[in-house]
Order: C-alpha cells, then structure tokens, then sequence
C-alpha cells in the first residue's frame, strides 16, 4: 500500500464547490481527484521529458556527424 501524505493547499473557493458538487455526484473523493491529476501530471512530464531527451541525442548525433566531416576535410 503506499505512503499517505497529508497536505495544505491553496485553491480557488469557487472552483473548489463546483468539484465537490461533481464529485458529489458519484460519491468521489476530492484526494482520489487529486490523485489522479497528480499521477498524470508525472507520467505527462515522463514522456515530455523522455522526447526531449530523444531529440537531443539525435540532434547531438547529427552534431558529431558534422563535426567528423569537417574534421575530414581539413586534413
């Protein structure tokens, strides 16, 4: 089971009812709400960032692929 953690936040008063009024409506929870925008916010940045690590290799393979026919040429 994991770990609990209790925290204070700060949100909008208004958006906050409109939630819990649809929450409300299936007997959700706000944390299981938050939850899920937490656990998708991490896997969201997971990919961002695996992508963009993927373009950098590519684009610093494409560097060296310069640079070694540069350095051909000047000898």
């Amino acid at each position: 089971m994991a770990k609990k953690m209790r925290v204070n936040i700060t949100v909008d008063a208004q958006l906050l009812a409109k939630a819990k009024t649809k929450l409300g409506l299936f007997g959700g929870k706000l944390s299981t709400l938050f939850n899920a925008y937490l656990a998708d916010f991490v896997e969201t940045m997971d990919k961002e960032y695996a992508m963009n690590q993927k373009e950098l290799k590519t684009r610093l393979q494409e560097l060296e692929r310069r640079i070694a026919l540069l350095e051909k040429r000047n000898h």
